[in-house]
């Protein structure tokens, strides 16, 4: 028999309640009560249930081991009772009687499972917590916080699981850790989710070290460190933000990440990176919006079996879209399976490039490879990974990027190195803008084709930018140029636009480009009111015209090589192609009918007006 733990002050979920933790007790109890413990938890959840309810559990579950083969099953309805007295005793189920018939007892688990809560339901907690955030905390604390919790929940899901198939504690754990991430330290016995972490005093100063620690037991997690020193987690917060951080532990306390799949966690990610994107872009830093990238990706039409390179991997979200887009292509073809596709990523700012591998990490995404704290332009880093992964090019099948937009300091002083010159073939960029310099060095590592996001001045400003505007022209590279809807991006209300290029043009497009202007192709977005969106009948408008390569009045056209050459490779949409005029036609001559009529009734009033105004000073006159 067990007694029940003390009482204290704290209140939370997830295993802890009113300060009596269910996995301390489960540690004392008998691993054949543990068993049927968490099978009675499994089946009822946050139900009442009886000891008949129970019993027939039991039955089912003794039935189900014998058709496995297993000839004496241990799950017998004998001891029923005797098991509910155990986990009443340990403070596991609580009881009542049936106020119409007191011989009648009603059972319900201390520590319910919470039920599968919606996506709007998480998002809406993710809200919350991002309004702790707000007036102080750095917004990556939130991101590191949702990585840390989701992967915690997770393991602490597949140790249970083994737990109930019969493991001790001590299997399941180190199971789990070759099964998922190393969260248990195997030579000191102690444990580093989420779980454990919540129930020390110092909450925020223990889950630094236990971050810590993960990312030392773990390669893949390195980068935790390096996040926990950038946010200062350990000795450098302030009482007030010390508060606020307690406050979004206790609201990811109500949430059990193990119930979503990696689709919603790493929407949940995505979500405070979008959250936080105004705020941010003020400072500097670059989101794109999530629609962009998938009209991006889209046109691209990413076949599975790709290797995938974005060059300025920012959050990752370009990769992530692209994972994303072949899976459910695969899922429409018929094959419940994943991508069998390389993402490869650099990122000069280290501790975005660190964000962006929990991204993919949380979206379920294992083949990967980011490079960070290194400049594209210059030191193309994947090149050697690729060729010691025998691709002997040092090549990838689809280059994606919405790199900086007139980017300084790249010009040929910095570009015309030996080990990199060859790459800029077309030239070299002035100082001002390195717009065609990404484009170049995306070309050159292309076998299929290119996707990139600039700013429209590209396509039409002088100089050295032209010079290389005409090399990639009269090469036949450029297949499409898309120019979007203003206020679509954060950090600037300028268009941008999309250029597809295609080495390898098939034969009915050679020789052409087609111009799409999709500046009327938008929505006003639902939460940020000075932006725009594009929705999904505009992707799906724009990417329809593309695949067919087909003219649409006011909207798309396949313009010559031969056209653009009479305007001096000016790349400007608006030049080829102009939104229809949408406004009203005039009918003159009923307008001016209608203006006669006017004139004639106004006429007619000033007439009256002037004989009642005769007629009152007629009056006076007379008196």
């Amino acid at each position: 028999m067990v007694t029940p733990m003390p009482r204290s002050k704290t209140k939370t979920k997830n295993g802890v309640k009113n300060g009596v933790d269910e996995w301390k007790i489960l540690e004392e109890l008998q691993p054949w009560v543990v068993k049927r413990y968490l099978l009675i938890k499994e089946a009822f959840k946050d139900k009442e249930f009886t000891q008949e309810d129970v019993e027939k559990l039991f039955e089912e579950k003794r039935k189900e081991l014998m058709e496995k083969g297993i000839k004496e099953p241990e799950f017998t309805t004998k001891n029923v009772g005797e098991i509910l007295s155990i986990l009443r005793k340990a403070g596991l189920i609580i009881a009542r009687k049936d106020v119409y018939d007191f011989r009648r007892t009603y059972y319900r688990l201390k520590f319910p499972t919470e039920t599968k809560i919606s996506r709007d339901r998480l998002i809406s907690l993710l809200k919350a917590a991002a309004d702790q955030i707000r007036g102080g905390l750095d917004y990556k604390a939130l991101l590191v916080f949702l990585f840390y919790k989701a992967i915690s929940d997770r393991w602490m899901k597949m140790a249970q699981d083994l737990m109930k198939e019969g493991k001790t504690k001590t299997q399941a754990y180190i199971l789990t850790n070759k099964r998922y991430y190393n969260l248990f330290d195997e030579d000191t016995g102690k444990l580093y989710t989420w779980h454990e972490v919540v129930k020390s005093r110092e909450t925020i100063k223990e889950m630094a070290n236990a971050l810590i620690k993960i990312s030392e037991m773990n390669e893949e997690l390195a980068d935790l460190k390096k996040l926990v020193e950038v946010l200062g987690l350990i000795g450098f917060i302030k009482e007030d933000n010390l508060h606020k951080l307690e406050e979004i532990v206790k609201i990811f306390n109500r949430v059990d990440f193990a119930e979503f799949d990696s689709d919603i966690l790493g929407d949940a990610y995505e979500w405070i990176l979008s959250y936080f994107a105004p705020q941010k872009a003020k400072e500097g830093e670059v989101y794109t919006p999530r629609e962009v990238i998938r009209l991006l990706v889209e046109l691209l039409d990413i076949e599975d079996g790709s290797d995938i390179l974005d060059p300025a991997s920012g959050s990752g979200g370009m990769l992530i879209e692209a994972y994303r887009y072949v899976k459910e292509k695969l899922k429409k073809e018929g094959f419940d399976e994943e991508p069998a596709i390389m993402l490869y990523g650099q990122e000069l700012n280290e501790v975005t490039a660190a964000l962006s591998k929990l991204n993919l990490i949380l979206h379920g995404i294992q083949e990967f490879k980011i490079f960070e704290g290194a400049d594209s332009l210059v030191n193309p880093q994947w090149e050697e990974e690729l060729k010691r992964n025998g691709i002997e090019d040092g090549k990838v099948d689809y280059v994606i990027a919405n790199p900086p937009w007139n980017q300084d300091g790249y010009d040929e002083t910095r570009l015309s190195d030996r080990r990199i010159k060859h790459i800029y073939k077309y030239g070299y960029t002035s100082k001002q803008s390195a717009d065609w310099a990404w484009v170049q060095l995306m070309l050159y590592y292309a076998r299929r084709k290119v996707g990139i996001v600039l700013d429209t001045g590209a396509l039409f400003r002088g100089g050295a930018e032209k010079a290389i505007r005409q090399g990639i022209v009269e090469d036949d590279l450029i297949e499409a140029i898309i120019l979007l809807p203003e206020k679509l991006f954060y950090n600037a209300a300028a268009p941008g636009i999309i250029m597809v290029l295609n080495p390898n043009k098939p034969e009915e497009r050679k020789g052409k480009i087609l111009f799409i202007n999709a500046s009327r192709e938008f929505r006003k977005h639902p939460e940020v009111r000075k932006l725009n969106q594009l929705a999904d009948e505009h992707i799906r408008k724009i990417v329809d015209a593309y695949r067919e390569f087909k003219e649409i009045e006011g909207f798309s056209r396949v313009v010559t090589l031969e056209e653009i050459r009479k305007n001096d490779y000016n790349l400007n949409v608006s030049l080829y192609v102009f939104p229809e005029d949408e406004r009203e036609q005039i009918d003159l001559a009923k307008e001016f009918k209608e203006f006669k009529e006017i004139e004639k009734r106004e006429r007619e009033l000033v007439e009256k007006a002037k004989a009642y105004i005769e007629g009152i000073l007629g009056a006076m006159d007379n008196e």
